[in-house]
């Protein structure tokens, strides 16, 4: 160690829960952890994009808070594949789905001018490549728990070497 002093060596156990641990958590905040979108009729219309596989599902739901025209466009590898225009009133909200046939998605949502609101958009995966990072992470951090408990039976000796070199000039 820097100050001097002596530490046991990191046990591969501990990295592998250590990683697994750390793709479970940051999965869970990264997918899950979605707020949504404020938006404001003055600005620029909300846009995004997203690559898609075939049988991937978009969901668009727009909640205004005054009574407003609301638009939502959906394009899919720069082709229109639908365009929702819907009359809310006070705190309404619009929904609007599609099912990809893979590619890239583009969406718009466009509102009246001095409206304001709020845009959550939800991607759901159809072949659930969204859960492969729990999977990794719930497999790192069950070898290392079964290392560890394993490892707990076996007491590993740490051995300290000392390494002195002779000097052939004294032997003589």
């Amino acid at each position: 160690m820097a100050g001097g002093g002596n530490a046991p060596p990191l046990k591969i156990s501990d990295v592998f829960l250590l990683i697994g641990v750390t793709l479970i958590i940051g999965t869970l905040f990264i997918q899950e952890w979605d707020q949504p979108t404020k938006i404001n009729g003055t600005e620029d219309s909300l846009q995004g994009t997203s690559q898609t596989f075939d049988g991937d599902s978009i969901t668009i739901k727009v909640v205004v808070e005054n009574a407003s025209d609301v638009r939502i466009q959906i394009f899919e590898d720069g082709e229109e594949v639908e365009d929702i225009r819907e009359s809310v009133g006070v705190n309404g909200d619009v929904e609007g789905n599609y099912e990809s046939n893979g590619g890239e998605l583009e969406w718009i949502v466009t509102l009246e001018e001095g409206v304001n609101g709020e845009v959550d958009v939800d991607l759901s995966r159809a072949y659930g490549l969204n859960f492969l990072p729990y999977v990794l992470g719930f497999a790192f951090a069950g070898y290392g728990f079964s290392r560890r408990v394993n490892g707990s039976v076996e007491t590993e000796e740490i051995l300290d070497a000392i390494i002195e070199v002779e000097d052939e000039a004294k032997e003589d």
